[in-house]
C-alpha cells in the first residue's frame, strides 16, 4: 500500500512541475560608451545599469535604468532590436523627461517584442544632445526565474521516488 502511495505521489509531483503557466524573468545590463555603436570614438566616462523583471503570462515588463557621467543631459531613450555591437529599430520607446533612475511599471509587451526580448536582442540607448545616436548602451541580459511552487512540486516528486524506492 505504502508503495502505490508513493509512487502516486511521485507521478504527481513531476506531473504537476511541468504544468506551471507563467515564467517570470530578471532583466540585468550594464551601459557604457564601448558598447554604444553611435559613440565609435568611445568619449565620455558615461555608464549605466539596466535592471527588472518580465512575467511571460501578463507579456507586463518593469525595469529601471540608471545612469551617471553622461556628457550632456539625456534627450531620448529607447530599447533597440539588436544583438550585441548590431544596430537595430526602436523596440519600445522610454517616455521623458528622463532622470536617473528612470523606472517603468506595467508595460504590456506584444508577441514580437516578448520573442525579440527573450532571445537576447533588446539593447537600452542612452541619447544626449552630444551624441544623439546614443552615448551609451547596454545589451538586455534575460534569464529564468525557477518559480518556487515548481520547485516544491518537482521536490515533492522526487522525495517520493526516493520514499518509494525505499519501501521497495
Amino acid at each position: 500500500m505504502k508503495t502505490h502511495l508513493f509512487s502516486a505521489l511521485a507521478i504527481v509531483g513531476v506531473c504537476l512541475a511541468g504544468q506551471a503557466d507563467a515564467t517570470m524573468y530578471t532583466l540585468s545590463g550594464d551601459m557604457d560608451v564601448f558598447q554604444a555603436t553611435t559613440n565609435p570614438a568611445n568619449v565620455g566616462s558615461g555608464t549605466g545599469t539596466i535592471s527588472g523583471d518580465y512575467d511571460d503570462d501578463t507579456n507586463l515588463l518593469n525595469y529601471s535604468v540608471e545612469w551617471a557621467d553622461l556628457t550632456t543631459p539625456v534627450t531620448n531613450m529607447h530599447f533597440h532590436l539588436g544583438a550585441p555591437g548590431v544596430p537595430g529599430g526602436v523596440e519600445l520607446g522610454v517616455p521623458g523627461p528622463w532622470s536617473s533612475p528612470e523606472v517603468g511599471t506595467n508595460i504590456l509587451l506584444s508577441d514580437s517584442q516578448e520573442t525579440n526580448l527573450l532571445s537576447g536582442n533588446w539593447y537600452l540607448n542612452i541619447h544626449t544632445g552630444d551624441f544623439g545616436g546614443g552615448e551609451i548602451r547596454g545589451q538586455v541580459l534575460v534569464s529564468v526565474v525557477p518559480e518556487p511552487a515548481t520547485s516544491l512540486l518537482l521536490g515533492l516528486g522526487v522525495l517520493g521516488m526516493a520514499a518509494r524506492r525505499r519501501v521497495v
